[in-house]
């Protein structure tokens, strides 16, 4: 509960904030107390608090009481589901940082090229401008002569691709596996063509091209985010140490 915001919605005094804060912090002794004991705790009287109760919109003091313990509980709720989401991700990652480690100290001091489309080259921008912040020889424009034979074991490609089957990325990374040109991609699609041509294929399985619901949420392009960020991170932090 934002006490700061609830006072500047409801215009409420400091006895009032107070009021709130200790509910909130003694909500399980609460029922015990009652009205009264609450008002004995703030130094005020039960007409103030059902006075609380009804400029906030409530029919009295037990709808407050109640409104606040529902909102402690979704925030629990809240925390522990993007916990929960978070180290999903976490385990993701963990599922691939092996052969992402090999990759990238194979790479280390070699060329990086990160291709994508649409939106997916928004990601690519991101992973790009990380790469080299940290260090990385990276770009993330085509430049179609590092996927020929002679750049084969000096250039990687990482490829950004919610379907996997983008014709003109698809296209690129058949020719750059067909040149020995090693690919990373992060795909929506397991099992796509570019996941098969790549050499370590990171699959979030968000990929929604299929849904019947015109609106269902892109959830590949933060699950991307998020594994790149737990990946790149663990690699730097043994890197360094």
């Amino acid at each position: 509960m934002n006490i700061e915001n609830l006072s500047n919605k409801y215009n409420l005094n400091e006895t009032e904030k107070n009021i709130l804060l200790f509910i909130e912090t003694h909500a399980k002794d609460i029922k015990t107390l009652g009205i009264r004991g609450v008002a004995k705790q703030c130094y005020t009287s039960p007409a103030t608090i059902i006075n609380l109760a009804k400029k906030m919109n409530f029919s009295g003091y037990s709808e407050l009481v109640f409104k606040i313990k529902e909102n402690e509980v979704m925030d629990k709720q809240l925390a522990l589901s993007e916990t929960t989401k978070t180290l999903f991700y976490k385990k993701l990652a963990e599922h691939y940082y092996e052969d992402f480690e090999k990759i990238m100290n194979d790479y280390q001091d070699k060329m990086i090229m990160i291709l994508g489309s649409g939106f997916s080259q928004i990601i690519g921008n991101y992973i790009n401008e990380s790469l080299i912040i940290n260090g990385f020889r990276s770009i993330s424009n085509s430049h179609l002569e590092l996927i020929q034979k002679e750049y084969a074991k000096e250039t990687l490609i990482i490829v950004v691709t919610e379907s996997g089957e983008t014709s003109r990325l698809k296209e690129l990374v058949k020719q750059a596996n067909e040149n020995g040109v090693e690919v990373l991609s992060f795909v929506g699609n397991a099992n796509s063509a570019i996941a098969d041509d790549s050499r370590l294929a990171i699959a979030t399985n968000d990929d929604i091209q299929f849904s019947k619901n015109p609106h269902e949420p892109h959830l590949f392009y933060g699950s991307v985010l998020l594994i790149f960020e737990f990946l790149l991170s663990k690699y730097l932090k043994q890197t360094i140490s």
